[in-house]
């Protein structure tokens, strides 16, 4: 399991552990399920001190959080630390999370986006454009064109503020729903979505002062 890397071991101790009376298959099905009900029997079980349900639980979110973060940093590998960080410091937390409060995947976005401001208040934000190969010929030309379109968009955005960044990125990058972001931003769901027709007239300002896209 994907979790069965996570460090440093003196303070994570589900690190390595089995799966016990679970088999393979049942562990990897508890790990994906997205069903609310088995998140909170693995978060009751993890409050208690349960480390291989706390595992099982980052198996579950994990990759949806380096997504995330992946989008908002621009650098792979700064996403990779702060995902970790993220899980150790919920890890740290989990005992004090409440169920009735707001929902554990919820809680995990905050501890996200909490985690990103802190990074950045100390370091200069980066873009990082990852290792492709262009194709040949006329596509060439169609693949740069794509790239100078997606830095000028997210020159865009970088000019937008954390609250209009952050809601146009849940929403249709993470493609969550106004009820979900509400949770993420502690908004009610009718003030997201003004805060989403905001933040796209902001955006289109922004792009139209910049000359349009490419």
């Amino acid at each position: 399991m994907v979790w069965a890397t996570f460090s440093p071991p003196a303070v994570l101790p589900f690190r390595g552990a089995k799966a016990g009376a679970l088999d393979r298959t049942a562990a990897r099905d508890a790990a994906v399920s997205a069903d609310p009900a088995d998140v909170t029997r693995l978060v009751d079980r993890a409050k208690a001190g349960d480390s291989q349900a706390f595992g099982l639980l980052y198996d579950r979110f994990q990759p949806e959080i380096l997504r995330y973060l992946t989008y908002r940093t621009r650098n792979a590998e700064t996403a990779e630390d702060l995902t970790q960080q993220v899980f150790l410091k919920a890890w740290q937390a989990i005992p004090r999370f409440e169920q009735r409060g707001v929902p554990f995947k919820a809680w995990l976005y905050r501890m996200a986006h909490n985690q990103m401001v802190d990074h950045f208040r100390t370091h200069k934000p980066t873009s990082e454009l990852g290792d492709f190969d262009l194709p040949d010929s006329a596509d060439q030309e169609s693949a740069l064109l794509a790239v100078e379109m997606s830095e000028a968009l997210q020159r865009a955005l970088d000019r937008l503020s954390e609250d209009h960044r952050q809601v146009l990125v849940l929403r249709f990058l993470m493609e969550k729903s106004a009820r979900e972001i509400g949770e993420v931003m502690g908004r009610k769901e009718v003030t997201v979505r003004g805060l989403q027709m905001r933040a796209l007239q902001a955006l289109r300002r922004e792009i139209e002062t910049m000359g349009g896209l490419p």
